[in-house]
């Protein structure tokens, strides 16, 4: 009998890890944590103690590598892209709890954690966790993390203490029935989105499923300084394949971060009291995202030199972009291929061993959606230069018309993690509500 477990990560928006289990000579083959309040400058100043700058840019550089492979895949089709970097890290991270050995070595190789104590990862995911979910004023961020697990498996006490401990994790019974199991799981989903990511399954989660971890991530930000409505107007957004799309376009002209060289420009508009932002980066006329996404992964730092608050005249479509995908394939590119072996992959740390139980992870399943408008960003699924705003005055007003295919990044100022980055190539209209 070949017995599978589901880990299921939501991200971001959603994202979904499916860990599997099968017999050992089995055929593969068949086989919220929620709060406005702020934190004090103590309570602050300890969580960012636990969060190493090599930490946020390993994973910020392993959302580049996905952008990048997803959009070699997308880009004959000109589709939009949307991942969160943190909810995959999140979501991966519980996994990685249960993981022993070589399949531990790979996991942690890919996610920058080779090196680390297993609780100095967990310290570092609990500290990020409670920096995003205490974000100030004008900034609303929801976390929600649940275990789905049948009754009668064997799950370890240690690693459930774990995920209720450090992922604040609620513990729920998988449906025995795959169909229920997939409502159960997309309500939840539902709930913890605010409706933005309603179908994160797509199909019921097959008979045999064992566990499913789940991640889930909603961002809603009003921006510092507000677009006015009476400047948005309808104009032409040129697509990679030459093509023109008539969109909503919003103008305005502040004093904000910017940074520029001859293949990209690149501006942050601040959300709330400018504890975060919103990143966007355009590549020249002539230039393309990935290019410009290789440059900054040979050079992550490469967007913060000679970045200065400047006088900077933009333009921006209203958009909307939604994207979900499987990430097992792109993950085991990366190197992380031992976990999604159902004969060498080791979550014995997770599920305590049998003849009939061998975990591996399954898929990874993630959904992300964003909406960008006048008033500000809603999202469900690199460090800053520190300026504060009394910088020089800006000199030279600068202009960036976000006509043609740019990225964009979800950035906390005080870590720079990215909570959400994707590719806009063809800018959505927000449907009404």
């Amino acid at each position: 009998m070949h017995a599978r477990l589901g880990v299921l990560l939501l991200l971001c928006c959603i994202s979904g890890l499916i860990i599997t289990s099968c017999s050992a000579k089995g055929d593969p083959n068949k086989m919220q944590s929620n709060s406005n309040q702020e934190l004090s400058e103590s309570e602050r100043k300890a969580a960012l103690k636990e969060i190493e700058p090599e930490r946020i840019q390993a994973m910020n550089t392993m959302g580049l590598h996905i952008l990048q492979q997803m959009g070699t895949k997308e880009k004959a089709d000109g589709n939009n892209l949307l991942i969160s970097p943190y909810s995959i890290t999140a979501a991966i991270g519980m996994a990685y709890n249960g993981s022993v050995g070589e399949t531990r070595q790979e996991m942690a190789k890919v996610m920058g954690w080779s090196g680390l104590e297993m609780e100095q990862v967990n310290a570092f995911q609990a500290a990020l966790q409670q920096l995003l979910t205490h974000p100030g004023k004008g900034i609303q961020i929801g976390i929600a993390n649940s275990m789905w697990v049948k009754d009668g498996i064997p799950v370890e006490e240690t690693y459930q203490t774990t995920l209720q401990q450090t992922y604040e994790a609620e513990i729920r019974t998988l449906n025995g029935q795959p169909a229920q199991a997939k409502e159960e799981i997309n309500q939840w989903v539902k709930q913890h989105t605010n409706s933005m990511i309603p179908n994160l399954m797509q199909e019921p989660p097959e008979k045999e499923a064992l566990m499913i971890l789940v991640n889930a991530i909603v961002f809603d930000g009003n921006w510092m300084d507000e677009f006015d409505p009476e400047y948005t107007t309808d104009e032409e957004f040129r697509l990679a394949n030459g093509k023109d799309l008539s969109v909503r376009m919003m103008h305005q002209t502040k004093q904000v971060q910017y940074s520029e060289n001859e293949d990209w420009q690149a501006v942050r508009l601040p959300y709330g009291d400018g504890q975060m932002h919103l990143l966007v980066v355009l590549p020249r006329e002539g230039r393309t995202l990935d290019e410009v996404q290789q440059q900054l992964l040979d050079d992550p730092k490469r967007l913060d030199r000679g970045s200065e608050y400047s006088l900077v005249e933009l333009s921006l479509p209203r958009f909307r972009v939604e994207y979900g995908m499987n990430l097992k394939e792109t993950l085991q590119q990366m190197g992380m291929e031992m976990a999604f072996d159902p004969y060498a992959a080791n979550f014995t740390e997770m599920i305590s061993p049998g003849p009939n139980l061998q975990a591996y992870i399954g898929q990874v399943l993630h959904r992300a959606v964003m909406e960008v408008s006048e008033q500000g960003t809603v999202a469900a699924a690199s460090t800053l230069v520190g300026m504060a705003a009394g910088s020089a005055p800006p000199t030279d007003q600068v202009r960036i018309e976000a006509n043609r295919p740019f990225m964009v990044a979800v950035v906390d100022k005080s870590t720079g993690a990215w909570l959400f980055a994707g590719n806009v190539n063809q800018p959505e209209e927000i449907p009404s509500r």
